[in-house]
């Protein structure tokens, strides 16, 4: 009689069920705000702290759940490792590389799909706050890394890397990472940044690092939207578009080459460390 395979959590199934307990919790909790600023004219929604404390309320619970039901160490299910910091080089060729690329399926998506005036109304509210560009990059380069990190590299792929190969944690995860963003002129970006941030725990095995290279992503984008008309006045820029792709590709094998050159285990050597003896000259 064969034993039955032991399943760590999450699953699939469970996977997809903690993303929609969470994407329910934050409509309890914004459907009635929305609500009633319709109906008095108020902006409850957009309050900075009024969001900062419902996230927080639905992260932590979020968090804790998933914790208890992994029922695993806590430096385990939230994978707190150290990472070789040169693998920020690679990181800093691939990220650019990638939205480079993916920016031509999202003008694609957008041709088909034209987002609506609401999608860059709400998009437009991100940068709308009294601390400027420092309030942003708190909101998109430190709390959203690590509140997504959190719950989509620790809780579920702490379960999908031991339940599943990689190859399919990979994907899943990307998949739920995207439908976590609820609109599909993010979808095509989010879902090669989950795949990517996907491939970087496997290898890794670090939460830490994912949570950086998902800020060193944010930061990027937040710097080439602040920065734009400086950017697109840059001689580098305004190559001819066949070298742009050239550039690109270069940059993005090149990261990947790097990335895995740099986290290649070392194998043990079988044969015995003890340098061989050696045999006496006769005389």
């Amino acid at each position: 009689m064969q034993k039955q395979r032991i399943k760590y959590y999450p699953t699939t199934i469970e996977a997809i069920h903690l993303l929609v307990l969470y994407l329910v919790l934050e409509m309890l909790i914004d459907f009635p705000l929305a609500l009633y600023d319709y109906n008095k004219g108020t902006d409850l929604l957009s309050t900075p702290w009024i969001n900062f404390l419902s996230s927080i309320s639905i992260t932590g619970f979020i968090f804790i759940y998933g914790y208890k039901k992994a029922h695993n160490k806590f430096k385990r299910v939230f994978a707190i490792k150290g990472f070789n910091p040169l693998l920020i080089i690679p990181i800093l060729l691939l990220l650019p590389a990638m939205q480079y690329f993916v920016g031509f399926l999202n003008i694609k998506v957008e041709s088909i799909l034209p987002a609506p005036p609401w999608f860059w109304e709400l998009f437009e509210r991100i940068f709308d706050n009294k601390f400027g560009f420092w309030g942003t990059a708190l909101k998109v380069v430190v709390f959203a890394p690590l509140v997504e990190e959190i719950l989509f590299r620790g809780i579920i792929m702490h379960g999908l890397m031991r339940n599943y190969r990689s190859w399919y944690a990979i994907l899943l995860s990307g998949i739920l990472f995207s439908a976590y963003h609820l609109n599909p002129w993010q979808m095509s970006y989010t879902f090669f940044l989950g795949l990517l941030l996907g491939w970087v725990m496997v290898k890794t095995r670090s939460l830490p690092f994912a949570i950086l290279v998902h800020a060193l992503n944010n930061l990027i984008v937040l710097l080439s939207i602040t920065y734009e008309k400086t950017i697109t006045e840059n001689a580098l820029y305004n190559i001819p578009q066949n070298d742009k792709i050239k550039v690109g590709l270069m940059a993005f094998i090149a990261g990947i080459f790097i990335f895995i050159a740099l986290t290649l285990k070392k194998k043990k050597s079988k044969t015995s460390q003890k340098p061989p003896e050696r045999i006496a000259s006769q005389t």
